[in-house]
């Protein structure tokens, strides 16, 4: 992979809201997987996806729990999915719904793919994760799987089952004696995750009960925002969303990368980036981006470009501009 992958903070959100509901040390499981807190409490929000991947390994094994993320997406409506699982929601029928799965899925999560396959009487809704291939992943496997089998029987039924399902999990007893997949024949060890349904499920129409409303620009918004697909770019997202933790240095980065720090920065050779200068260009970015609006004090300001406090952050917006933050904020006041 070329870039890092990244995916939103609603992907996550509903295993911290499960784990909030069990009592489970939510936050410490947070830390212990480097996920980047600050970045949670907005569902739009970018997260490293490979950590995100960690998280939920490392709470299946601490609480006990083998099919943890099927067990969340059976608990999570779809359209609590953040922006995108609203815009999906608002599909008129199952067709339209899988199309739009598929044409924003690279809004939602870079490190994943998503495409659709045909013969005479089904269709097959296919998905695999492009990651590192040490990353595990079954918790995040189960949870997408079944997040689409949610969506499906929006249309489908509440009881619907796929007559057939391609895991590239290894062989799972507890999932086979799952009764949501008791009439499932499954597929162990596959190249990727694939759910067969029959095509005359296509033009049925969706259950809106619960989809939200939204506003006509959400699509738009969500491009504009979604993770990237070259390393440069998807580099100066994960150091922005790492910032509020404090530096990011590079060995962070690269474990957010899900590489090693040698590939790490062989990549960052290849693209002829200082990831120093890096750091600096896009601290002074956002603080440009903050300092336009009044509102923003400046110590929360210097907290959110990772400063330990206002002077450190004055000391080094002059180093960059030759003015003081409140100074450069006034010029732009007056302009």
């Amino acid at each position: 992979m070329k870039f890092i992958p990244l995916v939103r903070a609603s992907a996550i959100l509903p295993f911290l809201k499960f784990l909030n509901r069990i009592g489970a040390p939510t936050e410490r499981y947070l830390k212990q997987a480097h996920l980047p807190i600050f970045n949670l409490d907005n569902s739009e929000n970018l997260i490293p996806l490979t950590q995100s991947l960690t998280f939920g390994e490392l709470v299946a094994r601490r609480e006990g729990i083998e099919n943890l993320g099927i067990i969340v997406a059976q608990k999570s409506p779809l359209s609590e999915f953040g922006n995108f699982g609203a815009l999906v929601c608002q599909s008129l029928t199952l067709y339209e719904m899988l199309c739009k799965i598929v044409k924003l899925r690279s809004t939602l999560n870079s490190g994943a793919k998503v495409w659709l396959t045909e013969d005479s009487n089904y269709l097959s809704v296919n998905h695999q994760f492009t990651i590192p291939h040490h990353i595990q992943a079954d918790q995040g496997q189960g949870f997408t799987i079944t997040m689409y089998l949610n969506a499906i029987r929006l249309a489908a039924g509440s009881n619907w089952q796929p007559d057939r399902l391609h895991l590239q999990n290894s062989k799972n007893k507890s999932l086979l004696s799952l009764d949501c997949l008791s009439n499932t024949q499954i597929y162990f060890n596959q190249p990727h995750n694939a759910i067969r349904l029959s095509k005359d499920l296509l033009s049925k129409p969706l259950n809106h009960f619960n989809a939200p409303s939204l506003s006509g620009n959400t699509e738009e918004m969500l491009k504009l925002t979604a993770p990237s697909d070259n390393f440069s770019d998807s580099l100066r997202q994960l150091i922005l969303l790492l910032l509020p933790e404090s530096y990011p240095n590079i060995a962070i980065a690269a474990e957010a990368a899900g590489i090693s720090i040698r590939t790490f920065q062989r990549r960052l050779q290849e693209n002829n980036l200082n990831y120093s200068q890096l750091v600096e260009q896009v601290r002074f970015d956002q603080a440009v981006n903050l300092l336009k609006d009044s509102s923003n004090k400046l110590i929360d300001i210097a907290f959110d470009l990772g400063y330990t406090d206002a002077a450190n952050f004055t000391r080094a917006f002059k180093r960059w501009t030759g003015v003081s933050p409140r100074q450069f904020r006034n010029f732009h006041l007056q302009r």
